[in-house]
Formats: C-alpha cells, sequence, structure tokens
C-alpha cells in the first residue's frame, strides 16, 4: 500500500529569518554541504515515500533556487511544483496545492531534516489526523498544544510568556485529512488560518498526538542554524577527500571532534582546524589561521591570520586577518581585513536584537553577527554582539557597529 501524499510549504517571505531572507527560502540554505530541503526529500525517500508537492513562492520559482537545491538530493521521489502568489501564510501554501491531493496528506516543513523517521511514527497510529509534539522550553516561540488522553484538544499559537497551558510544541509534520482542508478553504485569509483550522479540527474529530521523545528544531531565526549545526557536527565520520590540499605544517586536531575536508579544499602553512569542523568543496584556510567548531561552505575562504569560532561561513563569502566568533557570515560577502566581533555581553547576560521591529531574545549568551546575501564590509570594522547586517548592504571601513543594518542599507562616517 502506497504511502500519503506529501506536501512541503516552502513559500512565504521568511521575514523572522532576517537577514538571510531575500535570495532563497531558508529550506534551500545549504550547511555542511547539503541543504535542508535536500536532506528532508532524502528522508522521506529513504522511508518510502513517493510523492511530494512543493509549495514555493514566485520568486523562488523565476530564480529555480529551490528547485536547484531539490535536484541535488537525487531521490527517486516524485514531485511537483506549485507557487503560492502571495505571502498569506501556510494556510493559503496548503490551498494552493488542495486540487493535486486526494486523500489524506502530510504537511511537512522543508527543515525537517529526519521527516520520514517522524512520518512513520505518525502513520503507526492508524488515524486519519496526526500530530507530533515534543516538550519545549520556549514555548512563546511555538504553537502549544492541549492534549487529554492522547488527543489533541486544542493549539494556542505563540501564547505570552507565563500564560501557555501546556509545555507541548507542535512540530512541522501534520497528518491530515480532507475534512481538515474544509474547514481551512472557509476561514477567512489570515496569518495564522492553518492553527485556526486545526483547533477546529481538533474540536470536532479525533485527532492523535505522537510525543516525541528528542527535540525537533526549526528554523524560526537565523540564529537557529547553529542548533542544526550541533546535530549535523554530531553525524559527522572524519575524513580527508584526496583532493585536498592540507600542508605538512597544518595541525588537524580532533580531539573534540570530527573533521572534514572536502574536494578541492586548500588548508594552508601553520593553521589549525579543531573539530568538530567541516571545509566544504573549494574552501580555503589561509596560512597561520585557526578554525574551530566551525563550518565552510563550498567556496568560502578565510585568508591568512584570521580567528574563527564556532561559526557559520556560508557559499563564496571571504574574510582574512579578523576574528569572528558565534557568527554567520551569508553567502557572497567580500569582508575587508580586520573585522573584530565582539560576541559577549559585559554582564554575559542573553543577547537580544531586533526582529520585525521587535525587541527579540536569542536565548545565547553568545552571538557576533549575522550577515545577509552579497554583504560589503570595509577593512577595520567592530560589531557588537547580535548585530544582523542586511543583504547587498554596504559599510564603511573603521567603524564600530552597534544595531541591525537594514538590506541594501549603506553606513558610512557622519
Amino acid at each position: 500500500m502506497s504511502k500519503p501524499q506529501i506536501v512541503i510549504t516552502a513559500a512565504g517571505s521568511n521575514s523572522r529569518f532576517f537577514p538571510l531572507n531575500t535570495q532563497v527560502h531558508k529550506g534551500a540554505i545549504t550547511l555542511l554541504g547539503e541543504s535542508f530541503i535536500s536532506r528532508t526529500l532524502r528522508s522521506l525517500a529513504e522511508h518510502g515515500f513517493s510523492d511530494a508537492i512543493i509549495v514555493q513562492s514566485e520568486r523562488d520559482q523565476e530564480s529555480g533556487s529551490l528547485k536547484k537545491a531539490i535536484e541535488a538530493c537525487k531521490s527517486n521521489l516524485n514531485i511537483h511544483y506549485v507557487v503560492q502568489k502571495e505571502a498569506k501564510g501556510m494556510g493559503d501554501a496548503l490551498l494552493s496545492a488542495r486540487e493535486y491531493l486526494t486523500d489524506k496528506f502530510f504537511v511537512i516543513f522543508p527543515d525537517l531534516i529526519n521527516a520520514g523517521e517522524i512520518a512513520d511514527k505518525m502513520l503507526s497510529t492508524n488515524s486519519d489526523a496526526t500530530i507530533c509534539t515534543t516538550k519545549t522550553t520556549e514555548p512563546w516561540l511555538y504553537g502549544i498544544v492541549e492534549v487529554e488522553n492522547g488527543h489533541a484538544k486544542a493549539i494556542e499559537e505563540k501564547p505570552a510568556k507565563g500564560t501557555q497551558k501546556s509545555d507541548l510544541k507542535i512540530n512541522g509534520c501534520y497528518l491530515l485529512n480532507q475534512k481538515y482542508l474544509e474547514i481551512l478553504s472557509r476561514l477567512p485569509e489570515a496569518e495564522y488560518n492553518f492553527e485556526q483550522a486545526l483547533d477546529e479540527l481538533f474540536k470536532t474529530e479525533s485527532v492523535r498526538v505522537v510525543e516525541l521523545e528528542e527535540s525537533v528544531f526549526s528554523l524560526k531565526y537565523p540564529w537557529h542554524l547553529f542548533k542544526f549545526q550541533s546535530i549535523l557536527f554530531n553525524q559527522l565520520v572524519s575524513k580527508v577527500d584526496p583532493t585536498a590540499e592540507v600542508a605538512k605544517t597544518a595541525i588537524l586536531d580532533e580531539s573534540k571532534g570530527p573533521i572534514v575536508i572536502e574536494a578541492g579544499a586548500k588548508v594552508g602553512d601553520f593553521a589549525k582546524i579543531v573539530g568538530p569542523s567541516y571545509l566544504g568543496k573549494n574552501t580555503l584556510v589561509g596560512d597561520y589561521s585557526f578554525v574551530r567548531q566551525s563550518s565552510l561552505e563550498e567556496g568560502s575562504v578565510i585568508g591568512a591570520n584570521t580567528e574563527l569560532v564556532r561559526s557559520i561561513i556560508l557559499e563564496n563569502s571571504t574574510l582574512h586577518f579578523s576574528y569572528a566568533a558565534d557568527s554567520i557570515i551569508g553567502p557572497n560577502n567580500q569582508i575587508g581585513a580586520g573585522l573584530i566581533t565582539a560576541n559577549k555581553r559585559l554582564n554575559r547576560e542573553s543577547i537580544n536584537t531586533m526582529v520585525k521591529g521587535i525587541k527579540t531574545d536569542t536565548g545565547l549568551t553568545a552571538l557576533g553577527i549575522i550577515t545577509g546575501d552579497g554583504a560589503k564590509l570595509g577593512i577595520g570594522l567592530n560589531t557588537m554582539p547580535g548585530v544582523l547586517i542586511g543583504s547587498e548592504a554596504k559599510i564603511f571601513p573603521g567603524l564600530t557597529i552597534s544595531k541591525n543594518v537594514e538590506h541594501e542599507e549603506t553606513i558610512q562616517r557622519s
């Protein structure tokens, strides 16, 4: 018997994912050599799922970026693409695919990298409608579900701190049916009508709940990439590709974790790499540089005399003679010499940053900078903890940046 269809919702504006929200959907971001959506589809294929519907935005359809990330997966899934013309929420995204849905179906987020395993657990309930949950200590970030005798009773989206009625967050994998689609289609367009329809379904039908023992992370904010990096680091097995060039004087320290060096990568003289670390295809770590617990995606360059600590460098970005800690450098960045990132507050408390005009607690006590696609940073910059720098932003040399920089904004001396 064939397994249910899969709908992967990979549209929307991803506004909370600023500054990494301009070029590709967050599900298409590559980390440790493979995109999130590719990992998700591969997991589904390995567990016997065969049909997937990808709901994407017009931007991603025109650029082909999401399709390219999916094709890199090389799975045997039968994939159909649907376009959500406007970013009207997850409910509207699902309704965009309604004409292709004939029976019960899964709705899955593109960053659910173990989707196949979770979906199989949900199918074991033999129910037409099932959700999965895990416990959370941050209920204000998620949809929170009230559960009674293994069945869902109500859902509240992002309850205010201290008001939640449960500690069970709903995860990005839903087994739904035609009854749910009928409810959703009757509701007015709204950002959270997907959750409103779920709440109504809970009250009219028996919806089973599978509580997972292990936490399931999702990409709500860009710093959540660090959580996924940690998960993927735990799956690494050390290797150095035969085509990689590692100088004889370089040090590969695997005492704290594995090191992977992919094809065409180069490690210069007297450089030191401390695991867990990942150097992607055609990357460069220059002479006398120090990289620890970090990942470099394809084509990125860490020039001479640079220290990179617990950071992520996305494709084709460059920095040299710098110190970057607990930072995410977006793709195609050009960073001049002398970047110094502050990554901790003086009082060592949690770091806040602005997201959609709202002061947001990152939950991290160590966070440097996060930059968007194509940012250009001049020489001799200092940045304060938790600064977000937008896509195609330009920052003139010799400045100290203490607040966020918007997409395409230029910062220079006054």
